[in-house]
């Protein structure tokens, strides 16, 4: 009975582990001012310092709000006021040579510095506008995208 019991924790832990690794975050929030809010999920909340950010999540600050997120790889995005940014895909895999960044940004002004997945494998990052699509191949750049 006592092997059942402890095979059966060790089935809940390992797929309790795998869970994880699906939903394993990519980042969080290093710096907030003012009126910032997280999407995710269908779900707003008022983040913290070190809040985590998924895939798929969506950062928006108000007039008065500005965030710094970092994420994995080291990649820097700085949003300032009145600004809308979807973190659309991010694989960050040296070992397997897995790397894809894809983010939109919506409105808004940004500064974006490149990290560790910018030096191993720029061509993987795409920054999407309203307009087009950046792609990435220096280190550092800022931008300001309108509403229409």
């Amino acid at each position: 009975m006592k092997c059942l019991i402890g095979m059966l924790c060790l089935l809940f832990l390992f797929s309790a582990g795998v869970s994880l690794a699906e939903n394993s975050y990519i980042g969080s929030v290093k710096t907030l001012d003012g009126t910032v809010v997280i999407q995710s999920g269908g779900v707003e909340a008022t983040p913290v310092l070190g809040t985590r950010l998924f895939a798929q999540d969506t950062v928006k600050t108000g007039p008065d709000g500005s965030v710094g997120i970092i994420l994995q790889d080291d990649t820097v995005f700085t949003l300032g006021p009145d600004s809308e940014l979807a973190l659309k895909e991010f694989r960050f895999d040296p070992r397997q040579k897995d790397f894809s960044l894809v983010s939109r940004m919506v409105r808004g002004t940004f500064v974006y510095v490149s990290g560790i997945m910018g030096k191993l494998s720029p061509e993987s990052i795409k920054i999407e506008t309203p307009d087009g699509i950046v792609a990435i191949r220096g280190t550092k750049f800022a931008a300001q995208v309108q509403d229409r």
